[in-house]
């Protein structure tokens, strides 16, 4: 049963939504499903931009084959060979055996790794000098490696102004019915998804991810389609969205606030919690974020660390190490890379000495461009009325306060 969508007069969505995987890559929650995009284009000859994970295969074969209505399919164009978009790959080449596949050398290489069969004989090598034309429609090459993986590419198409963008402006997500960004409140419905799947699958590649903004700035974009979500038609929703990947990929914070990860066992570190938020909101700072890691997966904690310029990290001392939720948080953390953030410690023990504290601290000092905030403070067993925390919001607010200051000046 096929089930395309027309996206300009030629270009068709022909992917599907993927209600089945309860994680993404075995490893991020995914609890509204996400999407598989690939694109057909229908000219004097027809070509296929990526595929989908075998999950959907069936119903991505019968969209190929209902939009060639007999025809043979000319190209193959792969951008991007993670599995989930080249888990169909092999059934459409065998299908359409006379379809050349364009694609990066190392994306050939991929093939033959992922397939053990040789297909060399097929291939034209994409490179930023190879133009395709379709008849109408004219197909050019942008490499965009390590967004997020090596191979990676951009097909711009010219006359209608097509960029298919591989991983890149992707969310996490199944699509409503319409294919398009502005037939839904897309701040409301992705925004949230899209911080999540740019965090867990790009933001290690930062520098890689703005070097391809710069090229694609270059570009007259009417139409963004990404092989995750929706397509993007508006320009003011392109830009939007651009000035975000902007801000993610140079670390800057959203906003100047306070995002509050804390890991406890028994209630009394998510207690200090507590209050730390509500003397720091008593300050007049907004937009607080407390987020328990012992109850929330990390994948879904760390967009949080995009979206704040501070971090309060709060954890106890267990087997006279670091709770090991927070070791995991704080590692992902610098397996993704984190900068520019101001970083405030509190850790929690009852018979031991605040190793936590410690421990926090020599790994967020290894965090490049971070700023730890004063020395760790320190809980035995439950908050009390010492002050520590009132202190502490005190310290966190006067540097908001100044940097907001420094922003004006």
């Amino acid at each position: 049963m096929h089930n395309e969508q027309q996206i300009t007069d030629h270009i068709y969505w022909i992917g599907g939504n993927d209600f089945v995987s309860s994680r993404f890559e075995n490893l991020i929650p995914i609890s509204r499903g996400v999407s598989y995009n690939s694109y057909f284009i229908d000219d004097e000859k027809t070509a296929v931009i990526d595929t989908v994970d075998s999950v959907i295969r069936d119903v991505f074969m019968d969209n190929v084959a209902h939009l060639l209505h007999g025809r043979k399919l000319d190209y193959i164009i792969i951008n991007h060979m993670e599995p989930d978009h080249s888990g169909s790959l092999l059934a459409l080449a065998e299908a359409c055996k006379e379809a050349k596949i364009i694609a990066s050398p190392q994306a050939q290489k991929m093939i033959g790794q992922y397939f053990h069969i040789s297909l060399a004989d097929r291939f034209v090598t994409s490179d930023e000098k190879l133009e395709i034309s379709l008849g109408h429609h004219q197909l050019r090459f942008i490499k965009a490696p390590m967004v997020h993986w090596p191979e990676v590419t951009f097909t711009y198409e010219e006359k209608e102004k097509v960029l298919f963008s591989a991983d890149a402006f992707g969310t996490f997500g199944v699509l409503n019915g319409s294919v398009f960004a502005d037939d839904v409140n897309y701040e409301e419905e992705y925004l949230r998804d899209a911080r999540k799947y740019y965090a867990n699958i790009v933001a290690r590649y930062g520098m890689q991810v703005l070097m391809a903004l710069k090229k694609v700035e270059k570009l007259d974009v009417q139409y963004l389609c990404s092989l995750h979500g929706p397509v993007f038609r508006r320009k003011e929703d392109m830009e939007r969205l651009t000035a975000l990947y902007k801000k993610w990929a140079s670390w800057e914070p959203e906003e100047e606030s306070v995002s509050i990860f804390f890991a406890s066992p028994y209630g009394n570190t998510a207690m200090a919690a507590q209050i730390l938020a509500g003397r720091l909101a008593a300050k007049g700072i907004k937009h607080l974020k407390i987020v328990d890691l012992c109850n929330e997966s990390i994948t879904e904690a760390f967009p949080e660390v995009l979206c704040r310029s501070h971090m309060v990290l709060a954890a106890v001392t267990m087997n006279m190490g670091l709770n090991p939720v927070m070791n995991s948080f704080m590692d992902l953390c610098h397996e993704m890379d984190v900068q520019n953030r101001t970083v405030a410690i509190i850790g929690n023990s009852s018979w031991a000495p605040n190793v936590s504290g410690k421990l926090m601290k020599e790994k967020a000092a290894a965090w490049k461009k971070c700023r730890i905030l004063g020395e760790p403070v320190h809980i035995s067993s439950a908050p009390a009325d010492d002050g520590l925390l009132d202190e502490l919001a005190e310290r966190i607010a006067d540097d908001i306060r100044m940097t907001e200051k420094k922003a004006c000046i």
